[in-house]
């Protein structure tokens, strides 16, 4: 009697289990990885972003290269601002994404940056925030974003 109680339990345990580790689980927001064309130091990357929307983009950089970012069109709002290496990047409770950390100069939350042309100061991963303003337009709108490194 005791064995077959054991033998319900255990699945019954298991199953309990294995709810409460998949909802302790925070999952990061979608990144996408800019890579260049063989040969080529820029790239343009097409995306799309309802009103209030984020996107995140990586860029992996040396100190002392040039990095060169700008969005097109520029009329639907859309801007971005490019955090420093040791930002972070989280998932908000509305399910956008969050990134902490310091921004290089004149591409921060406030510089409504659609062009920028900066110095790299070190080696790291640099994320690229693209946000369209929350009353910019009334649908999505499509947007370009174009990277260089040299």
């Amino acid at each position: 009697m005791i064995r077959r109680r054991v033998l319900f339990a255990l699945p019954a345990l298991s199953l309990v289990s294995a709810r409460a580790f998949a909802q302790s689980v925070n999952t990061l927001p979608g990144m996408t990885t800019v890579t260049f064309p063989p040969g080529s130091n820029s790239t343009t990357l097409a995306g799309q972003l309802a009103p209030g929307g984020r996107s995140v983009y990586y860029v992996q950089a040396k100190a002392g290269q040039t990095l060169m970012v700008s969005v097109m069109p520029v009329a639907t709002g859309v801007s971005f601002q490019v955090f420093k290496a040791d930002a972070s990047l989280a998932k908000g409770a509305d399910g956008l994404p969050v990134v902490t950390g310091g921004t290089l100069p004149d591409a921060g939350p406030t510089d409504n940056a659609t062009a920028w042309i900066g110095a790299i100061p070190r080696d790291g991963n640099y994320l690229v925030l693209v946000t369209m303003r929350p009353a910019a337009a009334p649908t999505p709108s499509p947007y370009n974003l174009t990277v260089s490194l040299q």
